[in-house]
């Protein structure tokens, strides 16, 4: 089973400010607290051979609908692997959630930071859902919808974080 999915979400800040928020420790954990991650960690936060790579692992209880088809909890590697950003800031990279319990749903997708209006950032996430063997036809299109809504509540994040700071402050 396959299944995809687009968002987009327009910042009023510059994608060198966006990607800066985004990457920042304390944005990451705050917005971890925020959303009721249970045992979150930040596992990479660096830049390494030209990408920059964002590495988080935390349960995967509100994407995973786990406990019918796998029992127990189930952990998540969330990875962002961003390339260096364009003459105008914008940047592009790509995205993987590793699902520990379940080998057989693959999720990749694409990710970029583009300029728009003055002083303005569209956020774009592109994501590809795979399913295969018994999680196939039943669970693939409830672990997307979940990861969509998940998406979705860190975009609101994003927006209450970026009204709390100070302009140009960043």
């Amino acid at each position: 089973m396959s299944a995809q999915f687009e968002l987009g979400w327009v910042y009023g800040v510059s994608p060198v400010v966006m990607f800066r928020t985004m990457t920042r420790l304390e944005h990451i954990t705050e917005k971890a607290r925020h959303l009721g991650y249970e045992d979150f960690r930040v596992l990479e936060l660096r830049e390494r051979a030209g990408v920059f790579r964002k590495v988080t692992e935390r349960q995967a209880s509100e994407i995973m609908p786990a406990r019918r088809f796998f029992g127990g909890k189930s952990m998540m590697t969330e990875a962002h692997f961003w390339e260096q950003p364009a003459w105008n800031g914008g940047r592009v990279g790509a995205y993987k959630v590793e699902l520990h319990s379940a080998p057989q749903v693959e999720i990749v997708g694409q990710v970029a930071l583009e300029p728009t209006g003055t002083v303005g950032t569209r956020l774009r996430c592109a994501v590809q859902l795979e399913t295969h063997g018994r999680f196939g036809r039943k669970g693939g299109p409830e672990v997307a919808e979940s990861l969509r809504v998940r998406m979705e509540e860190e975009h609101l994040f994003r927006l209450q974080w970026l009204e709390r700071q100070v302009p140009y402050g960043m």
